[in-house]
């Protein structure tokens, strides 16, 4: 017998998990509906179409990543080094255990509903700010922009041959290669202020 009440939360977090698995355009509003419990009607209580809930699940895996990865560039307690381990090893759990969500709906969708191009651009420019941010304090700030582009895309790419592969030396690699790029510039900085 169907639920009579669930959260939002509860929806989006059942969505998310419904559209990583099965893709947008793969999971209906009765798959959704189901897996919290509810009869397909009573899902439109909550959000009037499939696009409205998607929209609603895109920004709520964006709050997600800005309060347990993106902060992580901003805490100054932490050298730069460790804001950047730290944030990429949060990013890591998060792709890997649940998908990619961002990602997948951004090829998925991003020519056909351009509202949804439209967050998934905002969240990526947040993540390339947060990177930059902390290479800004190791070199000069164009190219702190460029290792930030660079770092978010490899590692972007690094989780699909993860999952593609079903191998975590992509990500290994990735991480490793930005931990040289960053002891690299870190050690550069070093000399230049001696």
């Amino acid at each position: 017998m169907p639920k009579q009440k669930v959260s939002i939360e509860d929806i989006l977090k059942q969505s998310l998990k419904l559209f990583r698995q099965k893709s947008y355009h793969n999971t209906s509003i009765a798959d959704i509906a189901s897996a919290c419990g509810l009869l397909k009607g009573s899902l439109y209580h909550y959000f009037p179409s499939k696009e409205a809930l998607m929209s609603a699940v895109i920004k709520y895996a964006h709050e997600f990543f800005q309060k347990e990865v993106f902060s992580i560039a901003y805490d100054k307690t932490l050298s730069p080094q460790q804001r950047m381990e730290k944030m990429f090893k949060k990013s890591e759990r998060a792709l890997l255990s649940d998908g990619n969500i961002m990602g997948n709906i951004g090829v998925e969708t991003a020519r056909a509903i351009p509202e949804f191009a439209e967050h998934i651009r905002d969240f990526y420019k947040e993540w390339m700010s947060a990177v930059e941010y902390v290479f800004s304090e190791i070199t000069n700030e164009e190219d702190a922009k460029k290792l930030a582009e660079q770092t978010v895309a490899e590692f972007e790419g690094a989780v699909m041959m993860t999952r593609i592969f079903k191998d975590a030396k992509y990500i290994k690699n990735a991480y490793d290669r930005l931990l040289s790029r960053f002891a690299a510039y870190t050690l550069a900085d070093l000399k230049q202020n001696n």
